[in-house]
């Protein structure tokens, strides 16, 4: 999460400064900050949640480091965790995303793991129309029962039954199926 940067002796020290005057106290409440940011990212369902709560003082000793001085320093460490949550549903929903357009290609043939036919799906997909791509790409999106629901949410948005949409998918893949077999078959 804290790419390129290592919290150090100086930075340590200054959030400690930056929390109480007083060394032992600083520390008491550098341990209380920690074991709020825990419980918050136990309570937002984080798998790790000392390993979120451990980055967020990182980032924060680095922004003191930085120069700036926050107020209130509670607060501003607090955006600093819901930013990390963002960060992290983020990649979790491009590391979906590029399984589910791996996914989308499962034909007799096994697809995933070669880069070459990933790429023609990427460029197969650009040649959707917007809404086709939209479409495919949001079909996939999720896991068990909340793509259930969106599947649903994305039949009642567009006004038809389920198997209306799970036909208009098929066709949609089987476009992009045929494109990456012309593609792969043409190099």
């Amino acid at each position: 999460m804290t790419r390129g940067w290592q919290l150090q002796q100086p930075a340590f020290e200054l959030l400690l400064r930056e929390l109480s005057a007083d060394r032992e106290r600083a520390a008491a409440e550098y341990e209380r900050l920690r074991f709020r940011l825990i419980k918050f990212f136990q309570w937002q369902g984080c798998v790790e949640p000392e390993v979120f709560a451990d980055c967020t003082l990182d980032r924060l000793a680095r922004r003191l480091e930085e120069g700036v001085h926050p107020e209130p320093l509670y607060g501003y460490c607090q955006g600093i965790a819901r930013m990390l949550l963002l960060e992290a549903q983020r990649e979790r929903e491009l590391h979906a995303s590029a399984l589910n357009h791996a996914a989308i290609l499962q034909t007799s043939a096994p697809l995933s793991g070669d880069p070459v036919l990933l790429d023609e799906l990427l460029k197969c997909l650009d040649r959707l129309s917007a809404e086709s791509r939209r479409l495919v790409l949001d079909y996939y999106q999720g896991e068990k029962q909340a793509m259930i629901d969106r599947r649903k949410a994305l039949a009642e948005g567009l006004g038809i039954p389920i198997n209306a949409l799970r036909l208009r998918v098929n066709r949609i893949r089987n476009q992009l199926q045929n494109c990456v077999k012309k593609s792969a078959g043409s190099e």
